[in-house]
């Protein structure tokens, strides 16, 4: 069952990926923040070069934030989708804490959790189809 901390735990989470991408600056491939490199890469690709369905996201949220769409689109398919959907997510999330989740419309509670597993069977398809093309 969701409470106020599910909610404020989500919205929490929702802020400080917009702040990132906000803040973290991508020159040359790699991301800066402050003018310090972005320690962070991802596992599975620096160790066996395949990307997860991850890959990308942090870049294309970035590029989105920028309003660089078409290569935001270019880094992950979904990055501008996802950056849409965290900024869906906050205005529902405040309300959720601030009024408590039973009061929030039973409607805005399915399309929220619609479109969670909307975007991430979406994430997965489009990972799957990476793959099928490293495969193939």
């Amino acid at each position: 069952m969701e409470g106020k901390l599910h909610h404020a735990i989500i919205l929490t989470a929702c802020v400080v990926v917009l702040a990132g991408s906000f803040a973290l600056e991508l020159e040359d491939g790699e991301l800066y923040m402050l003018g310090f490199r972005w320690p962070m890469h991802c596992p599975l690709y620096e160790f066996f070069g395949i990307k997860c369905a991850l890959c990308g996201l942090t870049r294309s949220l970035c590029l989105t934030a920028e309003g660089r769409l078409g290569e935001a689109f270019g880094m992950h398919l979904l990055g501008p989708v996802i950056f849409l959907f965290i900024c869906v997510q906050i205005p529902y999330r405040i309300a959720a804490v601030k009024v408590g989740p039973k009061r929030v419309s039973r409607k805005v509670k399915k399309i929220s959790a619609y479109l969670t597993v909307a975007l991430l069977l979406l994430m997965v398809i489009n990972w799957l189809i990476y793959l099928g093309g490293l495969v193939l």
